[in-house]
């Protein structure tokens, strides 16, 4: 295959994905998307550095997280206007989370603070190993095992005082 052929893998397997773990940065499902496609051009220009070729998916969320980190320290600069009120559309990424059972853990995992949240959608959601998560998060394994332990935690704690739905909701890796 090309590499246009594979991009095209690529954004049909991987983009729903991605999203989500750019959401977790940007807290916003539009902005996450645009980081996403910003990530995919960056990656088809240097798709000759990816290494595994059989699995690119860390590869393809370490850009995702770099570009995350890159629009946040612009938005910095930015001046924002507030002479109109911003709309927010709902993607599609956002109306097929509100149909998903679990959406109130995945909000409840979104409202974490972001070193939490990450390795526990990379965990979780994404199904990577800790090995994964840190070299994705350029981070020790140990450190990777302690924000899963602590963001459980405060998952855990979190879901008893909100009660989410009034159901009793077991954090374990089934039900994430």
């Amino acid at each position: 295959m090309n590499n246009r052929e594979v991009l095209e893998v690529w954004i049909e397997k991987y983009t729903q994905r991605l999203v989500r773990l750019a959401y977790t940065y940007v807290k916003d499902w539009l902005k996450a998307e645009d980081q996403v496609q910003e990530a995919y051009i960056k990656a088809f220009n240097s798709m000759n550095q990816l290494k595994n070729k059989e699995e690119p998916f860390p590869w393809l969320a370490r850009i995702v997280i770099n570009e995350c980190k890159s629009s946040f320290r612009k938005s910095w600069r930015e001046v924002l206007s507030d002479f109109l009120p911003e709309r927010k559309l709902e993607s599609s990424e956002d109306s097929y989370l509100r149909s998903v059972q679990e959406e109130e853990i995945h909000n409840a995992v979104y409202d974490l603070p972001k070193h939490y949240s990450l390795p526990i959608t990379l965990f979780y959601f994404e199904e990577l190993s800790i090995q994964e998560i840190s070299q994705i998060l350029n981070l020790n394994i140990g450190t990777v095992k302690t924000r899963l332990s602590r963001g459980r935690q405060l998952l855990s704690r979190k879901i008893k005082e909100d009660g989410y739905g009034g159901k009793r909701i077991k954090v374990s890796k089934n039900v994430l």
